[in-house]
């Protein structure tokens, strides 16, 4: 019975000697293992982020009402042309034979309509004298009408074959410039079934606007006249600028994720962005200044298990939407304490309650006892 007292007593003493040697000194230096942030103001910039592409504000297809080979091309690629400008003709024979055509069907329907309304109005005086009926009447009558529409419909013709013959000359709608040639010298253009293109000209190139789209979980945030910036490949080290234009309420489905198209607007004066570019796009939908602001990090801290016994207390449960669970050190306990959050980005959150400016709590553990020093702080104002 002694000797089991006796090893009893000794395993009290090597639990009491582990504690004193294992644990209580993992306590003592726990703080050495801590990265430590100070609340401080700062600024909480939030923004979404999105690509989309660089596009005219506006682009005209020429084409061509008639067919016919192209004769004479006046422009190429990248040539600036105005409003009513000649760039094209096709060939016209056929088109001025139809006219020819239909200018002399004109004159012979004009003639035919002359002598129908001689006869009519001749034998009208001769029914007035009673020598013929009125069915006899009727019959001139009748033969005037379907000259004279004869006439109107040879007129028609006349008229339609001059207008074709007009759109032989093809010009510019618009003033801009000539960013696609669909056609070369001597190639059929077939206008039958419908119109084919011809020329792709984009109007002023120095407002051009960008198409990008936004997921519906991020598009509430975002209003008209907000301010954008974004670079392009071909220039990283610029950042241009835009502004929010037009929300589309037509929705498409990606990767099923519902997404609405939205038009940024941006001036393009030196001409620097081309159509076609790829744009990276931040949209700036909050920011606030001077505010307390921690980095996102703490809000993630953890330990490992078998250091858990240092937190006092179990973590708080049930957080409403805007609250989370940081940790301070108070001796040798970490401590949970529940704050308020606000705006955030990528980094940083806002605190609106439960912390005061200069306290510190936890952000990281550092498993080898050396800190990281002072970069996870938040920046100061």
């Amino acid at each position: 019975m002694k000797k089991i007292v006796i090893i009893l007593v000794l395993f009290i003493i090597g639990a009491a000697a582990s504690y004193y040697f294992y644990f209580k000194p993992k306590a003592d230096n726990i703080a050495n293992k801590l990265e430590m942030v100070t609340v401080e103001k700062g600024s909480v910039h939030k923004e979404i982020s999105s690509s989309g592409t660089i596009n005219p504000r506006n682009v005209v297809d020429v084409g061509t009402q008639v067919s016919g080979i192209i004769e004479k091309i006046f422009v190429d690629y990248n040539d600036e042309v105005k409003e009513g400008q000649l760039i094209a003709t096709l060939d016209t024979y056929l088109l001025d034979e139809e006219v020819k055509q239909t200018k002399s069907n004109v004159e012979a329907a004009k003639a035919k309509l002359r002598i129908a309304k001689l006869n009519y109005n001749r034998n009208k005086e001769l029914h007035k004298e009673g020598y013929i009926s009125q069915t006899e009447l009727e019959e001139y009558e009748l033969n005037l009408a379907t000259a004279q529409s004869s006439y109107d419909s040879a007129v028609a013709s006349y008229n339609k074959a001059k207008r074709n013959f007009g759109y032989a000359k093809i010009t510019s709608p618009v003033h801009g410039t000539i960013i696609a040639k669909e056609v070369e010298v001597g190639q059929t253009v077939a206008a039958s079934f419908s119109t084919p293109t011809l020329f792709k000209i984009a109007e002023d190139l120095t407002k051009m606007q960008i198409e990008t789209s936004v997921s519906e979980a991020d598009i509430g945030m975002i209003k008209s006249g907000m301010p954008v910036t974004f670079t392009v490949d071909a220039y990283p080290s610029d950042t241009f600028k835009g502004t929010i234009g037009q929300i589309r309420l037509n929705p498409a489905t990606e990767s099923n994720v519902v997404v609405y198209t939205v038009i940024i607007t941006i001036d393009n004066e030196d001409k620097k962005l081309l159509p076609g570019m790829t744009a990276f796009v931040n949209i700036s939908v909050d920011k606030k200044d001077g505010v307390l602001v921690i980095p996102k990090s703490a809000l993630q801290f953890k330990l490992p298990l078998d250091l858990r016994y240092l937190i006092e207390g179990d973590a708080p449960k049930n957080l409403k939407y805007d609250e989370a669970v940081v940790y301070e050190l108070q001796g040798e306990k970490i401590v949970p304490k529940i704050i308020v959050t606000g705006l955030s980005d990528d980094s940083t959150i806002e605190v609106l309650g439960g912390l005061e400016q200069g306290e510190e709590i936890i952000s990281e553990y550092v498993a080898s006892g050396k800190k990281k020093g002072s970069s996870q702080r938040p920046p100061m104002m």
